[in-house]
């Protein structure tokens, strides 16, 4: 039976740490919801992050500490003045001395950074960018002089170095090939720490659908994760592929090509959105329409802004309030919002006079408000 008990304990924390908590706001605090929009932590904090694995970094006296879904502090305050967010069972943390370590879920010290390193970003495939500082010296007018500046490497979970301090930008690991900026040029660097492309690329997107946006001598084109061309630069301007379809800037207006390059919907639009759920929001005539796939109009021109569908509902505005409509174009979030975000979830983030808020999918304000 004790056996039995501990079980059931187990299996209730171990879906308790899986709830998804929403950071709202309330009197300048921080506080949070569950889903259904019941507040389970108050707004009591000056600062609240998003959870993250059933942790999340919050402040109290403009002091940080980490909380887990039923409130417990993991990091008291008091004990660092930087604590980021956690992922893949790890914290990066700052002291009051500067000094860098990564904590896990009890709080315990797992890794110590050397004293040169300045900055940690958060573990993502194994992987976190770390910086440091150093003099840059330049010759001006037959004179050294010595500026302060940053270059950037890369750590794994052991402490060890993936790559030398090479970088003067890169972001994290949530996918990969990432970003490395040397000099003013990106490159592409892998999991190995080997750079997957040469830094020659004045612009290059994130990965979208395998592919990024790259530019060489002002035209664009895409490539693929392993550096190949697979779109040659044509483009005056191009967005990132979302669900099969990007847009092109061709003679000044924006249309939509396929993963082949072929236009598939003709380029005779002053601004659109990413495809999704297969349609899009296009500006024609200074308002907002949908077309599909091939161009054919699904909403005539009508809306003064428009977002993207996800979750089958998109942000709509109409005579300067936000809403969000369904597939069918029935009203789903009535049009009384100075702002509407794209649904995540079942959620999306609002702006209900000037509070931030939520509203889920049957068109409810969460938490709920008077």
């Amino acid at each position: 039976m004790r056996n039995l008990l501990f079980i059931l304990l187990f299996l209730f924390d171990l879906l308790a740490s899986g709830q998804q908590l929403y950071p709202i706001s309330k009197n300048k605090k921080w506080g949070y919801m569950d889903a259904s929009g019941k507040i389970v932590i108050p707004c009591k904090y000056d600062l609240g992050q998003n959870f993250n694995e059933g942790y999340a970094s919050v402040a109290l006296g403009n002091m940080p500490c980490l909380i887990d879904v039923k409130e417990r502090r993991i990091i008291d305050t008091g004990l660092y003045q930087y604590i980021g967010a956690f992922s893949e069972g790890l914290v990066s943390v700052m002291d009051y001395k500067y000094r860098r370590f990564f904590l896990n879920n009890k709080g315990h010290v797992v890794l110590t950074l050397p004293n040169e390193i300045y900055d940690a970003r958060t573990f993502y495939h194994n992987i976190a960018r770390v910086g440091k500082k150093i003099d840059i010296v330049q010759n001006k007018f037959g004179f050294d002089v010595s500026n302060l500046g940053y270059k950037f490497a890369y750590i794994k979970k052991d402490g060890s170095y993936l790559t030398e301090f090479i970088f003067d930008d890169g972001e994290d690991f949530q996918d990969y090939p990432v970003r490395v900026l040397i000099g003013q040029s990106f490159g592409l660097l892998d999991t190995n720490g080997k750079m997957v492309t040469t830094a020659t690329y004045s612009t290059l997107s994130n990965f979208n659908d395998s592919l990024a946006v790259f530019s060489v001598n002002g035209k664009f084109g895409y490539l693929n994760k392993v550096g190949k061309v697979v779109i040659t630069p044509q483009f005056m301007y191009a967005k990132e592929f979302n669900q099969g379809y990007a847009a092109v800037e061709i003679d000044g207006k924006m249309g939509y090509i396929n993963k082949k390059g072929e236009l598939v919907v003709p380029a005779i639009y002053d601004d659109v959105r990413p495809f999704a759920e297969g349609r899009a929001a296009v500006l024609f005539t200074n308002k907002w329409a949908f077309v599909d796939s091939q161009g054919n109009y699904i909403y005539q021109p009508y809306f003064q802004e428009a977002g993207y569908f996800n979750e089958g509902l998109c942000p709509v505005k109409i005579k300067g309030k936000w809403g969000a409509i369904d597939k069918e174009g029935h009203i789903i979030v009535p049009f009384e919002f100075e702002n509407v975000g794209i649904f995540e979830d079942g959620l999306a983030e609002v702006i209900y006079k000037g509070i931030n808020l939520y509203v889920n999918r049957r068109g409810v304000l969460l938490p709920h408000v008077n």
